[in-house]
C-alpha cells in the first residue's frame, strides 16, 4: 500500500462528497416543503463536513485534494431541475438525493474493499458508513412521506 494509492481513492470519495453536498443544496433549491429543505440543508453541510475531512487525510498522506465534483453529477443535477418543473418537486428532490447517496455509498465501500488504504483512511471511510446509512433511512422516510 502506497500514500498515492490512498490519496488516489481518496480524491475519487471526494469527488463525491462535493458532488453530494452540491446535490443536497440544488435538491434545497427545488423541494417545496420546508421540512425537506431543512433535511438537506442539513445534510449538504454534513456532506461539506466529510468532505473537509477527507481533504485533510489527503494532505496529510501528502497529496493534493481535488476541489471540485464530477461533470456527470453536474449533469444529474441539471437533470434534477428538468424532472422538478415535470412533477412534484419534493419528489424529484428526494429521488434525486437518493440516487447520488447510493452512489456515494458504493463509492466508499468500493474504497474499503481495496487493500490499497491507509489504516487512517479506512477509518474515516469507515465512520462514514455510520451515518451514510442513518441518512438512508431517513430518505426512505422522506420518499414514504411524498407518496
Amino acid at each position: 500500500m502506497t500514500n498515492e494509492k490512498s490519496i488516489s481513492h481518496l480524491n475519487d470519495v471526494l469527488e463525491t462528497l462535493i458532488d453530494s453536498s452540491d446535490g443536497y443544496a440544488k435538491a434545497t433549491e427545488v423541494a417545496d416543503r420546508e421540512v425537506f429543505k431543512n433535511f438537506f440543508v442539513r445534510r449538504s453541510a454534513a456532506r461539506r463536513a466529510m468532505a473537509t475531512e477527507i481533504k485533510a487525510e489527503i494532505k496529510q498522506l501528502g497529496g493534493e485534494p481535488e476541489n471540485e465534483g464530477t461533470i456527470l453529477a453536474k449533469a444529474h443535477r441539471v437533470f434534477l431541475t428538468i424532472s422538478a418543473a415535470l412533477q412534484d418537486n419534493d419528489e424529484a428532490a428526494i429521488e434525486a438525493v437518493d440516487t447520488g447517496e447510493e452512489h456515494l455509498r458504493d463509492k466508499i465501500e468500493q474504497a474499503l474493499q481495496t487493500d490499497e488504504l491507509s489504516v487512517s483512511s479506512k477509518a474515516i471511510l469507515s465512520n462514514f458508513q455510520g451515518e451514510l446509512r442513518a441518512d438512508k433511512r431517513l430518505i426512505d422516510y422522506l420518499e414514504e412521506a411524498v407518496d
